[in-house]
Parts: structure tokens; C-alpha cells; sequence
């Protein structure tokens, strides 16, 4: 094959003046107000991919680029992006309050780190390319505050990350028949008064969390409610009158490079003097319950961790649920910048960035990523 080798190759219209100059350093310089015309195609004729190469989609009518990187021709509107993998955890659902209260429901839990699953067994979540330059809302959801009134207890609000909302947790039900609500994981149903009809407890969003525990039983032994519903499981259903449900199982995430569990259900209230229902076993997210011969009040859900209150077992409050999460995990060769009222704290493992949000005073704060 012959080949002609040259400096510099210049190509003049009638007026000698250079329109497009290809230099010995491979760059190409027009140098006329003409245009320059791209390779064009529609989708089905894209050719193989290599990094770099620009085209026009006839199909979408629009230039577009190869990126190596994820194998995939991208517009070129949509700029350049970060991979972002994230936990995001709603706040708990309060325990019910008064007599035998259901556990408050974990909040809603979401994750596409690594191959972890999400709240209710489901499977991990896509890959989430968050574009740069462009600020991301972010929102930490509260714990719900424990009431004492004969109402269903309040559910715990969402977290958000963008277009992630993990929703809050249900709140659990009270005495005389009161079921718990629907939220991330439900609320545990409230106890009842002999030969009252049973609950359910309130149902968890597919995706999130798990239902919270039913009250099925119809006898004159005053059953106890039911454990509110985790991430990780169901909550337990309601026994006779010392014997509530326990607290549904949290779920797990290791995305800090600690394994944390977040979003267990809170266990229900118990009326005599036996035991009010436990949070999860082993576990710290959530609030166990409490029982009427004990002057203790129901316990609360720590803060960050997602985690359904315990519910009362007398004329108390129901526990709180605990406030969520936001974690994000992202290379280090970008930074992310937040508005003034997020409450963060940084780690680095590996070649990875690990932002912890656990506040924000307000539900439009954000995030914006840029190259380092």
C-alpha cells in the first residue's frame, strides 16, 4: 500500500485562502465560516465504539459520542457524568402510643452499592450517572415523634437524593383495633380490647421495606400489636395480652467499608407484666417496646439509622422513629460541593470518596459534582 507523508495539508478555495488546514500534530482547523459535516447514521447503523468518535443520530437528531468508559454513545446535551452509588434511608415511623401500641415501621431503604440488596429483598438498584455541574436536591427524612392520644402515630418522613426517594416509615397502630400505616416498612398493628375485631399492620412499598405485623387474633386475652415492619423483614405478629410483636430484621449495608444495619421495626407494646416487643435482634436501628406494669416509656429509634420506635404499652407516648441517611460513594477524582444546609462528614477508602449526610435544614439543599 503506498502512502503519501507531509507536513501539513492545506485545502484553498478561489480566494487561496486556507479553509481546512490538517496539521502534522493530527489536529484539523477550518478556517472558513462553512460547516463541517459528521458522519451520520440512525441508531441500528451505529459502528463499533471507539472512545472519542463523534456522530449525528439521524433517529434522535442529535451529535452524540462514544464513551468507552461505560460502553455506551451518549448525546452530547447530556455532558459529562459521575457514577454515583448511594444508600439512601427514610426516617422511622413512631411507635404507637397508649395501651399495647404496634412498632413503628422502619423507613424506606435504597441502595445501588455494590451487589447489595435493597429494603424488601428487592435487587440492587442501576447504576446512577449523575451529570457534573448540575445541583442534585438532597432532603434527610426526619423520625417520626411518638404521640400519646388514641390516633395512629405519625410516619417518618422521605429521604432524597434526586430522583431516589426512600419513603418514611409507617407508624404504628393503637389500642382498640388501630392498624398501622402503610410507608417504607408499615407500621405493626395496635392491640385490642376482648373480643375486638384484629388489624393488619400497615403495608411496606415494594422495593423499600417490609409489612409491619398484623393483630389476627379474636379473644378475650386483649392480644398486643404487632412489630412494625424493617427493611430486612416483616414485623411479628401480636400475642395474648404479655406478649407483643417483635421488631421486623434491619437490612445491612457496607457501602462505608463498616457493616451497619439501618431500618429495623420497632416492637410493639405488651399490657401485663410480661415483655414488651424487642427491636430487631442484635440490632440498633429500631426501638423496642414496653409494657404496662413497667413505668418505662417505649424506647426511641437512634438517629441516622432509619429505625422504627417502640410501641407503648400504657397511657405513654410511642417511642420516636430514628431520622435517615444519605450516603454517597463516588471516585475520588471528583468533588462534590453541597449547598449550606447539609450536615456531612467524609471518608475516603480506596480510590472512592464516602460523603455522610445525616441532616439538612431544609428540603431543596443539594449536591453538585465537578472534576477535582
Amino acid at each position: 500500500m503506498s502512502e503519501v507523508i507531509v507536513d501539513s495539508l492545506k485545502h484553498s478555495g478561489n480566494s487561496g485562502a486556507a479553509n481546512i488546514t490538517l496539521g502534522s500534530d493530527g489536529s484539523v482547523t477550518c478556517g472558513s465560516t462553512a460547516s463541517l459535516n459528521m458522519p451520520k447514521g440512525t441508531t441500528a447503523q451505529r459502528p463499533t465504539g471507539v472512545d472519542g468518535a463523534i456522530r449525528l443520530n439521524t433517529t434522535t437528531k442529535e451529535p452524540e459520542w462514544y464513551d468507552a468508559t461505560t460502553s455506551t454513545w451518549k448525546a452530547f446535551k447530556t455532558g459529562a457524568e459521575v457514577d454515583v452509588e448511594y444508600l439512601v434511608v427514610g426516617g422511622g415511623g413512631a411507635g404507637g402510643g397508649y395501651y399495647r401500641g404496634g412498632g413503628g415501621g422502619g423507613g424506606g431503604f435504597r441502595t445501588n452499592y455494590a451487589n447489595e440488596t435493597s429494603g424488601g429483598g428487592a435487587a440492587n438498584e442501576a447504576d446512577h450517572p449523575v451529570a457534573l455541574g448540575t445541583a442534585i436536591t438532597l432532603s434527610v427524612g426526619l423520625g417520626a415523634t411518638g404521640v400519646s392520644q388514641t390516633t395512629v402515630a405519625p410516619n417518618g418522613s422521605a429521604s432524597t437524593f434526586g430522583e431516589i426517594t426512600a419513603s418514611g416509615g409507617g407508624g404504628g397502630g393503637v389500642y382498640d383495633a388501630v392498624g398501622g400505616t402503610n410507608g417504607g416498612s408499615g407500621g405493626g398493628a395496635g392491640g385490642i380490647a376482648n373480643n375486638a375485631t384484629g388489624q393488619d399492620g400497615g403495608s411496606g412499598i415494594t422495593g423499600q421495606g417490609h409489612d409491619g405485623g398484623d393483630l389476627v387474633t379474636n379473644s378475650a386475652d386483649q392480644p398486643c400489636g404487632g412489630g412494625g415492619g424493617g427493611a430486612g423483614g416483616a414485623g411479628v405478629n401480636g400475642g395474648n395480652s404479655s406478649t407483643s410483636g417483635n421488631g421486623g430484621a434491619a437490612a445491612t449495608s457496607t457501602i462505608t467499608g463498616t457493616s451497619v444495619t439501618y431500618a429495623g421495626g420497632g416492637g410493639a407494646g405488651a399490657y401485663n407484666a410480661g415483655s414488651g416487643g424487642t427491636a430487631p435482634t442484635a440490632d440498633a436501628s429500631a426501638g423496642a417496646g414496653c409494657f404496662t406494669s413497667n413505668s418505662d416509656l417505649a424506647n426511641n429509634a437512634p438517629a441516622n439509622r432509619g429505625g422504627g420506635g417502640g410501641g407503648s404499652g400504657g397511657v405513654f407516648a410511642g417511642g420516636n422513629g430514628g431520622s435517615g441517611i444519605i450516603i454517597l460513594r463516588y471516585p475520588s477524582t471528583y468533588t462534590a460541593t453541597f449547598s449550606a444546609g447539609v450536615t456531612s462528614t467524609s471518608a475516603t477508602a480506596g480510590s472512592d470518596t464516602i460523603k455522610t449526610i445525616t441532616a439538612t435544614s431544609s428540603t431543596n439543599e443539594t449536591v453538585t459534582f465537578t472534576v477535582t
